[in-house]
Protein backbone atom coordinates (compact mmCIF):
# COMPACT_ATOMS: atom_id res chain seq x y z
CA UNK A 1 0.00 0.00 0.00
CA UNK A 2 2.79 2.24 1.12
CA UNK A 3 4.00 2.85 -2.64
CA UNK A 4 0.69 3.74 -4.22
CA UNK A 5 0.26 7.01 -5.15
CA UNK A 6 -3.97 7.47 -5.15
CA UNK A 7 -3.90 5.60 -1.71
CA UNK A 8 -0.96 7.82 -0.53
CA UNK A 9 -3.20 10.83 -1.82
CA UNK A 10 -6.59 9.43 -0.67
CA UNK A 11 -5.03 9.56 2.71
CA UNK A 12 -3.29 13.16 2.74
CA UNK A 13 -7.08 14.48 1.86
CA UNK A 14 -8.67 12.33 4.52
CA UNK A 15 -6.74 13.88 7.07
CA UNK A 16 -6.06 17.29 5.41
CA UNK A 17 -10.12 17.34 5.48
CA UNK A 18 -10.06 16.40 9.32
CA UNK A 19 -8.23 19.45 10.31
CA UNK A 20 -10.51 21.56 8.02
CA UNK A 21 -7.29 22.53 6.18
CA UNK A 22 -7.41 23.50 2.56
CA UNK A 23 -4.32 22.50 0.01
CA UNK A 24 -3.08 26.04 0.39
CA UNK A 25 -2.50 25.41 4.19
CA UNK A 26 -0.58 22.44 3.60
CA UNK A 27 1.19 24.17 0.65
CA UNK A 28 2.37 26.17 2.83
CA UNK A 29 2.91 24.59 6.29
CA UNK A 30 5.25 22.11 4.06
CA UNK A 31 6.98 24.39 2.26
CA UNK A 32 6.17 22.76 -1.15
CA UNK A 33 3.90 24.59 -3.74
CA UNK A 34 0.30 24.18 -3.55
CA UNK A 35 0.36 22.85 -7.38
CA UNK A 36 2.60 20.19 -6.26
CA UNK A 37 0.52 19.48 -3.37
CA UNK A 38 -2.36 19.03 -5.26
CA UNK A 39 -0.89 16.95 -7.91
CA UNK A 40 0.07 14.64 -4.27
CA UNK A 41 -3.41 14.65 -3.16
CA UNK A 42 -4.89 13.35 -6.62
CA UNK A 43 -2.37 10.84 -6.85
CA UNK A 44 -0.92 11.62 -10.27
CA UNK A 45 3.01 11.94 -8.62
CA UNK A 46 4.87 10.43 -5.75
CA UNK A 47 6.07 12.56 -2.54
CA UNK A 48 9.88 12.47 -1.73
CA UNK A 49 10.38 10.85 1.17
CA UNK A 50 11.29 14.17 2.81
CA UNK A 51 7.91 15.35 1.53
CA UNK A 52 5.63 12.71 2.67
CA UNK A 53 7.00 12.77 6.09
CA UNK A 54 6.75 17.05 6.16
CA UNK A 55 3.06 16.26 4.90
CA UNK A 56 2.41 13.30 7.52
CA UNK A 57 3.90 15.82 10.20
CA UNK A 58 1.44 18.41 9.22
CA UNK A 59 -1.96 16.14 8.61
CA UNK A 60 -0.79 14.26 11.74
CA UNK A 61 -1.45 10.90 10.11
CA UNK A 62 -0.08 7.96 11.69
CA UNK A 63 2.65 5.89 9.87
CA UNK A 64 0.19 2.74 10.48
CA UNK A 65 -2.38 4.14 7.80
CA UNK A 66 0.54 3.10 4.93
CA UNK A 67 1.08 -0.07 5.98
CA UNK A 68 -0.74 -3.09 8.04
CA UNK A 69 0.84 -3.64 11.05
CA UNK A 70 1.60 -7.11 12.05
CA UNK A 71 2.85 -7.08 15.65
CA UNK A 72 4.30 -4.77 18.33
CA UNK A 73 7.87 -5.10 18.70
CA UNK A 74 7.86 -4.91 14.77
CA UNK A 75 6.18 -1.73 14.50
CA UNK A 76 8.52 -0.09 17.36
CA UNK A 77 11.40 -1.60 15.00
CA UNK A 78 9.92 0.28 12.07
CA UNK A 79 9.40 3.12 13.27
CA UNK A 80 11.97 4.09 15.09
CA UNK A 81 13.64 3.22 11.73
CA UNK A 82 11.08 5.85 9.80
CA UNK A 83 12.00 8.62 12.35
CA UNK A 84 15.81 8.15 12.01
CA UNK A 85 15.20 8.54 8.69
CA UNK A 86 13.06 11.49 8.96
CA UNK A 87 16.08 12.85 11.89
CA UNK A 88 18.31 12.75 8.91
CA UNK A 89 16.37 13.95 5.58
CA UNK A 90 15.59 16.88 8.38
CA UNK A 91 19.11 17.92 8.82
Amino acid sequence: MFFDKKFIGQKFKEYRKKLHYNQEKVAEKTGIAEKHYGRLERGTCMPTLETFFKIIDVLKIPLSEFGKISNLAEDDNRNNLIREIYLIIKN
